[in-house]
């Protein structure tokens, strides 16, 4: 019968002399002086001497062989010495990728915004940022879908409502409420009355199922029947329908009014207005609230939400 031999066990970490013992060892064998040694570690000749005493008694051998006015290494130093070097350079290049890989992190920040707010608030002010922001490079992910803050990078969220998660704080921007928006034409045709949109498609958004039988609701029309749905899954796409004539689409008033062509293309055809109103949140790690990047970002975002009221 084969028997199984155990795997044969990492040497302790024990073996491996202290830091200061090697970084003394490697500047004393490259410089064969310990006072230069001494010198670039910012300590005394007696320190360094002792530290690689340490080593020598460690590992039973001499490192060095001193002389009068100068050292020099033993076949044992020269070893160790070429052996440490490679080591220590490993550790000062990984050390220096951290260092560059923090430093690019910290150059950056992810935002996941919702489409609309994305193309009619974010993309127009953006030009503001990088003036205000020249080192910092924003990642932006126009979507509908909670940002999972644990599972990816995202540092900041612009969201409808406040999802109950722990760990997140919720920052007001704005207030938005439902407005019907549709094509000129359909206003020519006769839409006057929300009443009249028994006669029209009415545009939803996938992801707000409720809208309309709460904006209908309001108006006192619970029980209207439209002649038909249409069903998209973005704010951008319903507008887009809407201007072409498609139906009728709720938009996110007061933003509405930053986007091309809104009183052209796209116009409001009732003077009644809604009061449900829903907030657009700006949401971010609760230990970040002291992060630079997100401070700048909720800066931008809240003259950015102003200046397209």
């Amino acid at each position: 019968m084969n028997s199984i031999q155990p795997s044969e066990a990492p040497p302790p970490l024990r073996l491996i002399p202290p830091l200061t013992a090697l970084l003394a060892f490697e500047r004393a064998a490259s410089q064969l002086s310990f006072r230069r040694a001494a010198r670039d570690l910012s300590l005394s000749p007696s320190a360094i001497s002792h530290q690689i005493r340490g080593l020598e008694e460690q590992f039973g051998t001499k490192l060095f062989v001193r002389g009068a006015r100068s050292v020099r290494l033993t076949a044992d130093g020269e070893r160790y010495f070429a052996q440490i070097s490679t080591a220590l350079l490993a550790l000062q290049n990984a050390s220096r990728d951290m260092l560059r890989k923090r430093r690019d992190a910290d150059a950056e920040l992810w935002i996941s915004s919702l489409p609309f707010f994305t193309s009619a608030v974010l993309l127009p002010a953006l030009p503001e940022f990088k003036r205000r922001n020249p080192g910092l490079t924003l990642r932006i992910e126009a979507t509908h879908q909670y940002a999972d803050f644990n599972a990816s990078r995202v540092d900041v969220a612009i969201r409808y409502g406040r999802e109950h998660s722990t760990g997140l704080k919720f920052e007001p921007l704005v207030a938005v409420k439902g407005l019907p928006v549709c094509a000129p034409a359909l206003v020519k045709a006769g839409l006057k009355q929300p009443a009249d949109l028994s006669q029209q498609v009415l545009i939803h958004l996938t992801t707000q199922p409720r809208a309309w039988s709460v904006w209908l609701r309001e108006a006192g029309l619970q029980h209207l029947s439209p002649r038909g749905h249409l069903w998209l899954d973005s704010v951008p796409a319903m507008l887009e329908a809407a201007e072409h004539g498609l139906g009728v689409t709720l938009a996110m008033s007061p933003l509405i009014k930053a986007r091309p062509g809104f009183g052209k293309k796209l116009v409001a055809p009732f003077t009644f207005e809604a009061t449900h109103s829903e907030t657009i949140y700006l949401v971010s790690r609760t230990e970040q609230a002291r992060d630079r990047r997100i401070a700048a970002v909720r800066r931008w975002a809240v003259d950015a939400v102003a200046q397209a009221k």
